[in-house]
């Protein structure tokens, strides 16, 4: 039976380059693919990656008359219900084609030493005394067995390695649900006057219908999006709403795309014996946007550190062993998105008049609050600006605007957040008090709820 260090299932972004980092470590990688190499990430064509992130993670980056480049802009706008007080920032944002990207990535990672199998599908695990060893898989009906000492779910939502783990393996094996997801309708349009184009205008959102309006590879052209909880027909339904106020320029539709992107609480441990899930397999998705692509790029590289080290030195890659993977996603990024998942579940929960409103008053969603989620991945606010929002929402209630439960899940959504980083800020150096750890987390996410609670109306 064939050997690898690390057997990875998924080559799309998560998987190509984890795939790639720990090649040119001088590790054996085999990735299994299960669809055709023609057919990956052909389900959305645009998607956007910070400029600074091309750098920061040494991914690399497209430029003009590059297949997978489509276009650039630093420009963002984040409106309200009908369009007004616009919350502008500058974020320079790279557009790329996803097909033709992930086509690179591949290159990329086997330019770095790893060996990719296409049509291979995932079946199990193998075992060795109870611990995974490496796993099986098909490939024209043929199935193969292939051993490893460590595999890595990269397979996204289907989550299909980590899925398979038995129960109380050491990894949640939960399945992505239907509420557990945004739902994306992406409509490739074309502006009828010239006057329209984006150019450089960048993106324009509005955050109550969580829709927005971003440039196309066709300068002609644009994206109008749109991401909801639950299902495409409840989406399609606040794309209705959406359009009823909001006067978008004509246009005509020429084609439409649909996918859907994970959003909730990752597993509290991505780690197990012989074992790791990454990317959209693990829900490693940004809480204010929905984006997973360099999201997931934050645990992959401190577990290539990690896995790097113990493979040098020879030692088991067990559950203890890769421990170190989890705390230090935790403090790096897991603490702040958990706190801006617990605190957006309240602060979206809103009339459309009550999040106007808090446009217009700079409660919550400000200028800062959004350069902040965009750049950090949290929201933190100064005892002053507390303090002036909280007169700000008393005026509010006093003129009608805004009702008393509102603010009371506002400000529950706000000390959710701080009492959820809190404890994840203790999460546990080794896996002793672990458990004890997600029983209190658990707790914690039943009183939180998820963003499938708060509808459109």
């Amino acid at each position: 039976m064939q050997q690898y260090d690390v057997i990875i299932i998924g080559a799309a972004t998560a998987g190509s380059f984890f795939a790639r980092r720990m090649a040119e470590r001088g590790h054996t990688v085999l990735i299994l693919e299960k669809l055709p190499q023609d057919k990956l990430g052909t389900r959305l064509d645009i998607f956007h990656v910070g400029e600074g992130d091309f750098a920061r993670y040494g991914l690399p980056r497209p430029h003009e008359g590059d297949p997978a480049w489509a276009f650039e802009f630093q420009e963002n706008a984040a409106c309200s219900p009908t369009g007004r007080y616009p919350k502008r920032t500058r974020i320079p944002i790279v557009g790329m084609h996803m097909p033709a990207y992930i086509a690179r990535l591949n290159r990329w990672a086997e330019e770095g030493g790893a060996k990719i199998v296409y049509g291979a599908e995932f079946t199990g695990f193998t075992y060795e005394n109870g611990r995974i060893a490496g796993v099986r898989y098909t490939v024209d009906g043929v199935e193969h067995h292939t051993a490893a000492r460590l595999v890595a779910d990269c397979s996204g939502i289907p989550s299909a390695a980590r899925r398979a783990l038995p129960d109380g393996y050491g990894v949640e094996n939960f399945e992505i649900t239907p509420s557990d997801m945004f739902y994306v309708i992406l409509r490739y349009v074309k502006f009828k006057e010239e006057k329209d184009y984006i150019g450089d205008n960048g993106t324009r959102g509005w955050t109550y219908y969580k829709t927005w309006l971003a440039p196309d590879a066709d300068p002609a052209g644009g994206i109008i999006g749109i991401g909801a909880n639950h299902s495409f027909d409840y989406a399609e339904e606040v794309y209705g709403e959406f359009i009823r106020h909001i006067d978008l320029p004509p246009h005509e539709v020429v084609r439409v795309e649909r996918g859907v992107t994970p959003y909730r609480r990752p597993p509290y441990s991505f780690v197990a014996d012989g074992f790791i899930a990454m990317g959209d397999a693990a829900c490693l998705t940004k809480p204010n946007c929905g984006e997973g692509v360099t999201s997931a790029l934050e645990l992959s590289v401190i577990a290539v550190d990690v896995i790097d080290r113990l493979l040098k030195e020879d030692t088991p890659l067990t559950r203890e062993a890769l421990w170190p993977i989890n705390k230090r996603y935790v403090d790096a990024q897991g603490a702040k998105f958990a706190a801006l998942l617990a605190t957006l579940i309240g602060a979206v929960s809103t009339s459309a008049m009550e999040n106007e409103f808090f446009f217009q008053n700079d409660i919550i969603f400000s200028r800062k609050s959004f350069e902040s989620m965009a750049q950090s991945g949290e929201i933190r606010f100064s005892t002053g600006e507390m303090i002036g929002m909280a007169f700000k929402m008393l005026g509010g209630v006093l003129t009608g605007r805004l009702r008393i439960k509102t603010i009371t899940a506002l400000l529950r959504g706000m000390k959710n957040g701080d009492i959820i980083k809190a404890h994840y800020d203790r999460y546990p150096m080794t896996p002793e008090g672990f458990e004890e750890w997600t029983v209190q987390a658990d707790s914690l996410w039943a009183r939180i709820g998820s963003m499938a609670d708060n509808p459109v109306s």
